[in-house]
């Protein structure tokens, strides 16, 4: 996906419903012991206000520049005035965002000392709403959805995401084909039935299921139970640190391993991952690439304190490095290919000049990558293409070709090749699949002896017709030399 489709979602609107809360946080600085308790005496520097809950979702897709609409209710208190207060001055619709006499306002204060919380008070009544306010929300459902490209239930089971309301907005939201991103609570999935995504975390998914989630399998597992029980699409698992596990409409299962960096605070993740999924389903792109990039966006968050968002210009900028990533040595990618092999992926293998890299070069490295999990594809060096291209090639040089190829979703690595053919270095990654032109079929490769000896297997894929770097050249020559 390229980094400039991320400023379309300026012009998408989401819909946000659910609870919503206020954290607070006082910070100071911890010196000495209290005289009176062995506890600590903190010397308070500073407080703060942020939204939490469903509100942290909203914080998320306002720093997107996503239109947001947030419906719910909450306490018509200081905090729950505050709230919609804040949302308008920051551009968000409140229309349908209800401050009610009747209820209280979610309150989570964290005390702080550098960086570090170290207890929590939490001022809570987790309740249903009454029957008079599903029946308001019901009643508004249409009026709520119009405009709108994608939907978030954040349910943090304190009492406004019921069966009634989340199945009222959910099937009004399949009536109109527009996604419904869920981020549930609890044990009672049925109540998201119909939902486009469901979002639980590993911990959550265990509760739901009652299932011991020990293994990458146990989770896999718990996952295929729950979406064939309660009737889920597609169910993304925020697993920490092991990143992302996606379980597609086909029960298909995909990986996402987190980026490492540094972690602050993981408050307010799951926010992150949830607003990231909804926001790239409104600008149209599939979920796999959601996937991508919401992990992408939760690592930026923990890197940060407290419940954090991420902007656009923060996701660009690691969409631009991500490329970096793949330029590794052979060391680094046979580490990385074992951690692959480790959680069952297939590796897949092909290598080329790629000179003038053209949409042949592109028709070839999809078909390729889709033969496997993990593509790597090996690029013959500049010495490498002059002996068998001849001296006047290659066009481009090999370090620039590596950086055209590195930037193509369908490649996961990329390797400088010194040799003429790929068996050196076949013999050294041992990928499952090494994918060829279909010209090549029927003759002699004195690679296949290599991919024979350790169980590997080759593919044949198909050519452009009439694209070739050659091809290119010689249209050059006779169009501009006369």
């Amino acid at each position: 996906m390229d980094s400039r489709q991320l400023y379309k979602m300026k012009e998408v609107r989401i819909l946000v419903y659910g609870d919503f809360m206020v954290d607070k946080y006082i910070h100071g600085e911890v010196n000495r012991i209290s005289p009176e308790a062995p506890v600590p005496v903190l010397h308070v520097t500073g407080k703060e206000r942020k939204f939490g809950g469903a509100g942290n979702v909203v914080s998320n897709l306002l720093a997107l520049g996503v239109k947001v609409r947030v419906a719910g209710f909450t306490g018509n208190d200081e905090e729950g005035l505050w709230l919609t207060d804040t949302f308008s001055k920051m551009g968000a619709d409140t229309t349908y965002f209800e401050n009610v006499d009747s209820l209280q306002t979610v309150i989570k204060t964290r005390i702080t000392s550098r960086n570090q919380q170290f207890i929590r008070l939490d001022e809570e009544k987790a309740e249903n709403i009454e029957k008079a306010m599903e029946e308001r929300i019901l009643n508004r459902v249409e009026s709520m959805l119009q405009g709108t490209d994608a939907v978030i239930l954040s349910d943090y089971g304190k009492g406004n995401v019921t069966p009634d309301v989340a199945q009222g907005i959910i099937n009004m939201c399949l009536q109109q084909n527009i996604p419904v991103v869920v981020d549930p609570k609890g044990d009672n999935y049925a109540k998201y039935r119909g939902a486009t995504v469901c979002k639980p975390n590993e911990k959550e998914l265990a509760v739901a299921t009652g299932m011991n989630l020990l293994t990458d399998e146990d989770v896999e597992n718990a996952g295929l139970t729950l979406k064939k029980r309660d009737g889920i699409e597609n169910l993304i698992i925020s697993r920490s640190e092991k990143g992302i596990m996606f379980l597609n409409a086909n029960n298909a299962r995909r990986d996402f391993p987190t980026k490492a960096q540094e972690v602050i605070d993981v408050t307010g993740a799951g926010d992150t991952v949830v607003s990231m999924i909804a926001a790239m389903m409104a600008i149209g792109a599939d979920l796999e690439d959601s996937c991508k990039l919401a992990n992408t966006a939760a690592a930026i968050v923990c890197s940060k304190f407290g419940a954090a968002s991420v902007s656009v210009q923060e996701l660009a900028e690691a969409m631009e490095d991500g490329e970096k990533d793949k330029l590794l040595t052979l060391k680094e990618i046979q580490q990385k290919l074992q951690e692959a092999r480790k959680q069952g992926k297939t590796i897949v293998f092909t290598n080329g000049c790629f000179d003038l890299l053209h949409a042949g070069h592109l028709s070839s490295f999809r078909q390729a990558r889709r033969y496997g999990d993990v593509l790597v594809a090996a690029v013959n060096s500049d010495a490498s293409v002059k002996r068998i291209k001849g001296e006047s090639r290659p066009v481009i040089g090999e370090e620039n070709r590596m950086r055209m190829v590195s930037a193509l979703k369908y490649v996961d690595y990329v390797v400088l090749m010194e040799d003429d053919d790929p068996g050196r270095l076949i013999s050294i990654l041992k990928p499952d699949v090494v994918v060829k032109g279909r010209d090549w079929e029927g003759k002699y490769m004195p690679e296949r002896e290599t991919i024979e000896s350790y169980g590997g297997k080759m593919q044949f894929i198909d050519l452009e017709q009439g694209l070739s770097t050659t091809e290119i050249i010689g249209k050059v020559i006779e169009c501009y030399i006369k």
